[in-house]
């Protein structure tokens, strides 16, 4: 039923159009920054055309993949095959990854785990459930997302932003964790609810089609922090602090 109500948000989106908020200010890119949107689970490619049109007339041409975010590290490597394909077809260009939700998880895994941060310039996760969520556990997609297990264990030993890739980590004022790194990170939250959507708790699934994610989106294209970089030392962040009121144990 979620996925037919954001279906039902990016016809509208579509059809009337979201307009951005700062577009009249964008300045033209000094330079091409190719964008690809990994997106959140079992949400296919159609719910983050909007955002793709919109990021794309602002200068950051972006395709969306089509991953149903279910085996993360089988899709991080379809991400960095994506990346190669981009290098290859636009040598010199930078490359951006976009994660929604668990998109970001496996971006980041791609970037941590195989290498990733010394093709990808910039990332930015918007809802990505960073130390694992409570969702996942006990669940046939991505168990391995659950709090604590060897796959989040890995992902989170050491520095978590590894590279000279800038990394952005964006909220919903209703989400179940924060998305925080360690190392350092522009940490953008909480983005207030979208007036023009349904006001029904749910800003994490409306997340791809609020045009307040779209603009921080392109503040961080720009290499712009429109929150507050932080710079968190290695062993600090956990599951439980990540976790905001509300979220339940795993």
């Amino acid at each position: 039923m979620l996925k037919r109500l954001l279906l039902a948000l990016v016809c509208a989106a579509v059809a009337l159009g979201l307009p951005s908020l700062v577009a009249s200010a964008d300045a033209a890119p000094a330079h091409t920054t190719r964008v690809i949107i990994v997106p959140g689970q079992y949400l296919g490619a159609l719910p983050y055309q909007p955002m793709a049109q919109n990021l794309t007339s602002r200068g950051y041409p972006t395709t969306v993949l089509d991953l149903p975010g279910v085996a993360m590290k089988k899709e991080a490597g379809q991400i960095g095959a994506a990346v190669d394909k981009i290098r290859r077809e636009h040598p010199g260009d930078r490359i951006a990854l976009v994660g929604h939700s668990i998109g970001g998880v496996s971006a980041r895994w791609y970037l941590k785990e195989m290498g990733g941060h010394e093709k990808v310039a910039t990332y930015l996760a918007f809802g990505s459930p960073q130390y694992g969520s409570p969702g996942a556990c006990g669940q046939q997609g991505a168990p391995e997302v659950c709090p604590n297990t060897t796959f989040m264990k890995t992902l989170n030993k050491g520095d978590d932003t590894p590279g000279k890739t800038s990394y952005h980590g964006v909220r919903s004022a209703r989400e179940w964790v924060d998305g925080n790194l360690d190392g350092g990170q522009c940490r953008v939250s909480p983005i207030p609810a979208n007036e023009a959507l349904p006001a029904l708790g749910l800003e994490h699934t409306f997340e791809p089609v609020d045009p307040k994610i779209w603009d921080v989106t392109v503040a961080a294209l720009q290499g712009r922090c429109v929150g507050r970089f932080v710079t968190e030392p290695d062993g600090v962040l956990t599951y439980k602090k990540s976790a905001l009121p509300g979220n339940p144990a795993p």
